[in-house]
């Protein structure tokens, strides 16, 4: 090899060695092939690269302009059945003096646009990864000494290659994840083991309520005015700190009283393929992933409330049935012929609670079932049937039921049932909580752009120590008075979630030894 040939080698091997720490991996092609190029006289050439099984085309790059319909013919032709295919086939460089007698060589349209050739094989670590063709237009033009540059530029350039590829593949991975993160409605978050912010998808920055990029690097229970977050690192603190080493991931479920949203939580543990942990000071992070359960918890309140409803109603027309009945029997004990009456009564009784019972069914059957069918109500209709529903066990306690309701009432939009159902527990509570000859006033307006519904009763009022609990699940206010009185403490609070789901709102005032006042209001039909 000539002076000046070593010298080029030198130069274009150092110019390669320059590009280690270019990341792109179609400017390090370009580059390669440019240098290339140049150091050996070449007017054109090209380069292939394929992925790490050799099979899969990645890139092509060409000298020459070419279309996008001319890249993807040449590259198919050329491999095929050209001097690149047969390199690949024999994984050693070739030269080429003339290509118009080396059957090796494909000729294209012009057929005398390259007289000569070299193409000389890539490879990286130890795989056949690449190959460069380099053309002039002139036969003969490429010796020995050409092809050493051009092989030892391919063995200089692996590392190069390497080194893009790999960036190239971290960041298509890092482009994946980030697309895959973004698509995923439940909040993600990555902390480290300080607690730290090291990432979070879309969803997790809308629920920690911030749009700023400083959160990243931050605590996660310091970030936010939302005392949930602080509660949630509490949380996952506590279980791990008590967890043994197999325990890596936990689940459970969160309440956030700001949003009245209900979450499934899991935190796993950052851990490596062989189970190390991950992070700087090997104590490694955590990712934390909430999924918004709070459609589910409330069909599941739902449903569980319009059952104890329902369980809860069929008390009153059973206890009515077996008054009738009672009556009944006492007058044939007698030989007294029963009144036609009570059997008229005891029809509508049994009506009453087919009507629950189909209620308590439909909320068994499905959860869809149980959401509000909201729809055109007639408030004199809905009265109507619930004085009617109470006026039995009214008269069999001695008890005046008073009507007080306005002419003209406006519609209302909800579901008639259990509308019902909710006015039925506050009158029947009221028959029940009243003395026997006491008075029970149902009174009904509608005023301005709400449907207000009260009961008054003359009874044995609430206890003023237990009045903040009334609405409780369970909870049943007793005095001296009412201990004799059966109940279960459910009706106040199925009324009081039937009335909220209408978008109402419901309240009372009471005196121990003076009565109590029920009411509800609800928004009219627009």
């Amino acid at each position: 090899m000539s002076d000046a040939a070593q010298v080029r080698q030198l130069e274009t091997l150092i110019q390669i060695a320059q590009m280690l720490n270019s990341l792109d991996i179609e400017a390090v092609l370009r580059n390669i092939l440019r240098l290339t190029t140049e150091a050996v006289g070449a007017t054109n050439g090209s380069f292939f690269l394929f992925d790490e099984h050799e099979k899969r085309l990645t890139h092509f790059i060409a000298s020459r302009e070419l279309s996008a319909e001319e890249r993807a013919k040449t590259s198919f032709s050329v491999l095929e059945k050209g001097v690149a295919g047969w390199v690949l086939g024999n994984r050693r460089a070739v030269l080429i003096e003339d290509t118009v007698s080396d059957p090796r060589w494909l000729m294209l349209e012009d057929r005398f646009r390259v007289r000569s050739a070299m193409c000389v094989p890539f490879f990286i670590d130890g795989s056949m990864r690449g190959v460069m063709t380099l053309e002039h237009t002139s036969p003969n033009q490429f010796d020995s000494t050409a092809l050493r540059i051009a092989e030892a530029t391919a063995t200089q350039a692996g590392t190069s290659l390497r080194n893009a590829e790999l960036f190239e593949r971290v960041q298509t991975q890092q482009e994946q994840l980030e697309a895959v993160l973004n698509s995923i409605s439940d909040a993600l978050f990555v902390v480290n083991e300080r607690w730290n912010i090291q990432l979070m998808n879309p969803a997790g920055r809308e629920l920690l309520g911030s749009e700023d990029e400083d959160v990243i690097g931050k605590p996660l229970n310091g970030v936010s005015p939302n005392t949930m977050f602080a509660t949630l690192t509490a949380m996952i603190i506590e279980l791990f700190g008590r967890a043994s080493a197999q325990d890596k991931v936990f689940t459970f479920d969160l309440r956030d009283d700001k949003l009245f949203k209900d979450f499934s939580v899991t935190a796993r543990r950052l851990v490596k393929e062989d189970g190390s942990e991950i992070g700087e000071s090997g104590d490694g992070g955590y990712v934390i992933g909430l999924h918004d359960v709070t459609s589910l918890k409330d069909l599941t309140r739902l449903k569980t409330h319009m059952i104890q409803m329902a369980s809860h109603d069929l008390k009153n027309p059973l206890g009515v049935l077996i008054g009738y009945l009672d009556l009944m029997q006492y007058d044939i004990t007698h030989n007294t012929m029963p009144d036609p009456m009570y059997i008229d009564h005891m029809h509508k009784t049994i009506t009453r609670m087919e009507t629950l019972i189909a209620t308590l069914l439909e909320a068994q059957r499905s959860d869809r079932d149980v959401t509000m069918k909201r729809v055109p109500v007639d408030p004199h209709e809905l009265i109507d049937v619930v004085l009617e529903d109470n006026a039995d066990a009214a008269n069999q306690h001695n008890q005046k039921l008073v009507k007080d309701i306005q002419k003209a009432l406006r519609p209302l939009r909800g579901d008639f049932l259990q509308l019902r159902q909710a006015m039925n527990n506050l009158v029947g509570n009221a028959i029940k909580y009243t003395p026997d000859g006491g008075t029970i006033t149902v009174r009904v307006r509608t005023e301005d752009d709400r449907f207000l519904f009260t009961v008054d009763d003359t009874g044995y009022g609430i206890p003023a120590d237990q009045q903040d609990k009334i609405f409780s699940s369970y909870f049943r206010a007793t005095s001296s008075a009412t201990r004799h009185i059966e109940g279960t403490g459910v009706g106040l609070s199925l009324v009081k979630e039937v009335i909220e789901r209408h978008g109402g709102q419901v309240g009372f005032n009471s005196a121990e030894g003076k009565g109590s006042t029920f009411y509800f209001w609800l928004p009219l039909l627009e």
